[in-house]
């Protein structure tokens, strides 16, 4: 990404990404992200091509955008204090709660782009990146954990998003108490 939206932005750059974002899930919400061209998103926010250059190398950047700025507002709302089976679960919830509370345009996300597209492998890779990243954290300082843990980290992520692709492509009415069952005797090696 062209600009770095850690620091101040303006209100014309804030609304110029929001209009961007809302151009990129319409779009995605219509066709596969492989045949959505950078014109036809120009075409959605109404912004030219060369503003989009101006923040976004390609379409894919802006998808990685796009991913960062959902991932922060699920990730920023886990608790800090829980343990670490808690901490898995937290995430597992904020990741399935954040599709069911955008369920219509979600479904019409994964019409176009299933479980195999290259839509879904940027977002689980992303998701799995940042939950990685999560729980790393809650492992690291756990001195009574025996196995490292950044292979314990890439379990724990690699778990979350099975169970959610899952939950999400194969059985997408479940809710979400039946699916942190799930988790949670994966988690313990329950399978009874």
């Amino acid at each position: 990404m062209k600009i770095d939206v850690t620091q101040h932005l303006t209100l014309g750059a804030k609304r110029t990404l929001k209009a961007f974002r809302i151009a990129m899930f319409e779009a995605l919400s219509e066709k596969e992200f492989d045949k959505i061209t950078v014109n036809d998103i120009c075409k959605k926010s109404e912004y030219p091509r060369a503003t989009f250059y101006n923040y976004f190398d390609d379409k894919y950047d802006l998808l990685q955008y796009f991913w960062s700025y959902i991932g922060k507002d699920i990730l920023s709302k886990i608790p800090n204090d829980s343990d670490e089976e808690e901490g898995i679960i937290s995430i597992f919830n904020l990741l399935l709660d954040f599709f069911s509370r955008h369920q219509d345009l979600v479904k019409n996300v994964i019409k176009n782009n299933g479980v195999n597209s290259n839509l879904w492998r940027s977002m689980s890779g992303y998701l799995r990146q940042e939950a990685n990243i999560l729980i790393y954290n809650y492992c690291s300082t756990n001195e009574q954990i025996t196995v490292p843990a950044k292979l314990l980290a890439r379990f724990y992520s690699d778990l979350i998003i099975a169970v959610l692709e899952w939950s999400l492509f194969e059985q997408p009415n479940i809710n979400i108490k039946t699916a942190d069952k799930y988790l949670t005797s994966l988690l313990n090696g329950d399978f009874k």
